[in-house]
């Protein structure tokens, strides 16, 4: 296990504020993420909090595969609680609660790939082509219809038998329909979920059922969020109903950085 060294001032500020709502803003290179796994590593080698106790939220894979082995180095245990993406974390919380959706415990991440592949057979069934629209395209369509045009399309993923969904499909005239309600179907009946559907269907589970959410909520005792400034409008309202049980929540960013800049 490694030794903690020596932090500045206001790193160690950070570090040891263990309660409420934390906020650090500072700029590239100056540590932002490595006060985050230290103070990881405080809360468990000094207060004693178990590690299961805490999620940690990375925004890519690389980063939490990093944090998670300096976290380790830190902390000797093999044990380093949710430290994930957003998306890993509520992969993790559907494989819990998949029960909850009407879907097995071994569903489906779907990756472009997977998508695409669902795309070519509904283009196949319904005589579309690229010159309708490209499967990239069709991608993105998808997308604003389950975040702005269609937010409740979950209802009809989980509740909708399969041959009612079906119905929807072969019923669409429209393109953005047919593609639109094809996919569902292809979804539902491979029992596939994409990276919209695992947060939005983690925060439909925590609004709808109060024991599951506060399983959750009761669980996690701190929150971390690296790179808080690129955070989303949905990965923000899954931050906000986690944290509302203990309100321990320490976030890092830099608003210099925001990935989200050129969308004003």
């Amino acid at each position: 296990m490694e030794q903690m060294p020596v932090l500045n001032e206001k790193q160690l500020e950070a570090v040891e504020q263990s309660e409420g709502y934390v906020r650090v803003v500072a700029g590239a290179g100056s540590g932002k993420t490595r006060t985050l796994a230290y103070r990881f590593a405080y809360l468990v080698n000094e207060l004693g909090i178990l590690p299961s106790s805490i999620l940690c939220v990375t925004f890519t894979n690389k980063s939490a595969n990093e944090m998670r082995n300096r976290i380790h180095r830190l902390i000797g245990d093999a044990d380093t609680g949710y430290i994930s993406t957003f998306h890993g974390f509520c992969n993790t919380v559907l494989k819990e609660e998949a029960n909850a959706i009407h879907f097995p415990k071994s569903f489906m991440v779907l990756d472009n790939a997977d998508i695409d592949s669902m795309l070519k057979i509904v283009y196949e069934q319904r005589g579309l082509t690229s010159r309708d629209m490209t499967f990239s395209k069709a991608r993105d369509m998808i997308e604003i219809q389950k975040i702005d045009r269609k937010p409740d399309y979950y209802y009809g993923l989980i509740s909708l038998s399969l041959d009612q969904l079906y119905e929807k499909y072969a019923r669409a005239i429209e393109t953005d329909d047919i593609i639109f309600y094809g996919y569902l179907y292809q979804q539902k009946k491979n029992f596939g979920l994409d990276y919209n559907d695992l947060i939005i269907l983690s925060l439909f589970i925590f609004k709808e059922n109060d024991e599951i959410r506060l399983k959750w909520q009761e669980r996690l005792e701190y929150i971390m969020i690296d790179e808080f400034q690129d955070i989303d409008s949905l990965q923000y309202r899954l931050m906000n109903v986690l944290q509302g049980y203990h309100k321990n929540l320490f976030v890092v960013g830099d608003p210099d950085q925001t990935i989200y800049t050129w969308r004003g």
